[in-house]
This record gives structure tokens, C-alpha cells and sequence, in this order.
């Protein structure tokens, strides 16, 4: 009972952010855009005030904020226009470092890269998702869902041996053998239920394990990038789950593993 009364937040949230992504899913068009456009424009302002908390470089995070509105557009609208959008994306954080330098030369390059940095991290992941079919997206989700959920929670019973304390002391190498262990039996019953014929249960397996272990090393940077910066949470707008990106980290390393993945070979 106290297990329970102490995760009831988490378990709340989750419940209802799956309601939301699920009709999402299923109506699919501008609805996955809109909650995929939203998902962009949080993670991104989460991103931008690890760097620059309270009101600070509140003009900057703006422009952060259009130009990944504007790729995820772009990526959704005119998917061959994405290159195009971030070559001018480039142009306009390389001309802002170069007009505000000019105007005072303690105005650090870093700012810039900060800029540049979330977009790559969070526009540029999520957007190949755009382009899979529901059981692609169906798929991905369920696997960075269930490596995550089943690790936390096996972990927190069974973990004994960290596996990467510098990063994420609490995380045990049992959790992450589990975790794996799920990625796998997602992907082989998706394969099972949706999976082209011709592709063998093995490819299932071994495409399940690989997106396993990107969908951790997506939480582990995710822990990385948030202890570098002395911040616990990347938000607090999901109870139980921190913010946007606590949410979606691993996701968002397993979306663009997927894009190469399908590159090679058909899966569905």
C-alpha cells in the first residue's frame, strides 16, 4: 500500500499521457502533430533553461522555440524542406552570434551552440516520427516505454550492482538487464503480430535489443546533461515523471536508431 500511495502520481500521469498519445495515434494527421509540435516546444524550453534559468536569455529561447516549431512544420508539411529549414536555421544562429558579438564582444559563442544544441536534440530526434506507420510508432513507444518502466521497477526490487553511478546512481545492472529483456519481447511480438514475413524473429530480437540499449543511453544523456547542469528534473509539469524530456529522453534516441534501422531493412 505505501509502494503504491508513493508512485500513485507516476501511475496517474503515465495513465493519462497514454490516453492522450493514444488517441493522438489513432486520429494520427494534425492531431499527432499538434501533440508532437507541443512536445517539441516544452522539451525544447525545458532544454533551454537547464542552460539559463528564471527570465534569462528569454529573447533567445524564443527564437529557439520558432525556429524547432518551424522544423517539425517543415518536417510534417514538406519533409523535403527539412534540410533547406535547417541550413537557414544555421544561418540565423550564426548571423545572431555575429551581430551581437559585434555589439559587445563578451557575448560568448556558447549561447549560440546552447541554441543549435536543442534543436538537434529535440526537433531533429522526434521528427522521423512523423513519416512511420502506427505500428512503427506503436512500436517505438511500447519499447522505450517498457524498457523503462520494467527497469525502474525491477531495478528498485531486485538492483543491487550500479551500473553507472557517475551518471545515474540509482540505476542497477539488474534494472537495465530487464529493461533490455522487454525491449526484446516488444519487438518480437510486434514482429509476430505486424512484422513483414520475410524478416525473421531473430531480426524482431535483435532490433528490439538495439533499440533497448539506445533507449537507455537516451535516459543515461538525459542524466548526464541534468547533473552537469545541478538540476534534478528537467520540468515539473508531468507529477511523478519531472518534465517533458524525463518523459520522452529515451524515445528520443530510439526514433532516429528506428530511421537507420529501416534504412537496411523492412520491418513492416
Amino acid at each position: 500500500m505505501i509502494i503504491a500511495s508513493k508512485h500513485f502520481p507516476r501511475i496517474i500521469t503515465g495513465a493519462v499521457l497514454v490516453s492522450v498519445l493514444g488517441t493522438a495515434l489513432y486520429l494520427s494527421g494534425p492531431y499527432l502533430f499538434g501533440l508532437l509540435l507541443l512536445f517539441t516546444l516544452v522539451g525544447l524550453w525545458e532544454f533551454y533553461a537547464m542552460f539559463w534559468p528564471l527570465k534569462a536569455n528569454i529573447g533567445g529561447r524564443i527564437l529557439g522555440l520558432a525556429l524547432g516549431g518551424l522544423l517539425i512544420t517543415a518536417a510534417w508539411m514538406r519533409p523535403e524542406m527539412v534540410v533547406m529549414t535547417l541550413a537557414l536555421s544555421t544561418l540565423i544562429l550564426a548571423c545572431m552570434f555575429l551581430f551581437c558579438w559585434s555589439h559587445d564582444d563578451k557575448y560568448r559563442f556558447t549561447r549560440v551552440a546552447v541554441l543549435a544544441g536543442g534543436l538537434l536534440y529535440v526537433p531533429m530526434l522526434i521528427m522521423p516520427a512523423l513519416n512511420f506507420s502506427i505500428h512503427e510508432q506503436l512500436l517505438l513507444i511500447c519499447t522505450a516505454a517498457g524498457s523503462d518502466t520494467v527497469a525502474y521497477f525491477f531495478g528498485m526490487r531486485f538492483g543491487k550492482h550500479k551500473i553507472w553511478p557517475k551518471v545515474s546512481p540509482k540505476k542497477s545492472v539488474e534494472g537495465s538487464a530487464a529493461g533490455l529483456a522487454a525491449s526484446v519481447v516488444v519487438a518480437v511480438c510486434f514482429g509476430l503480430a505486424f512484422g513483414v514475413p520475410a524478416t525473421g524473429i531473430s531480426d524482431y530480437a535483435l532490433l528490439g535489443l538495439v533499440l533497448g540499449v539506445m533507449a537507455q543511453l537516451g535516459d543515461f544523456f538525459e542524466s548526464a546533461l541534468k547533473r552537469s547542469r545541478s538540476v534534478k528534473d528537467s520540468g515539473n509539469v508531468l507529477p511523478g515523471h519531472g518534465g517533458v524530456l524525463d518523459r520522452v529522453d529515451s524515445l528520443l534516441f530510439v526514433i532516429p536508431t528506428y530511421e537507420c534501422a529501416r534504412a537496411l531493412m523492412t520491418f513492416f
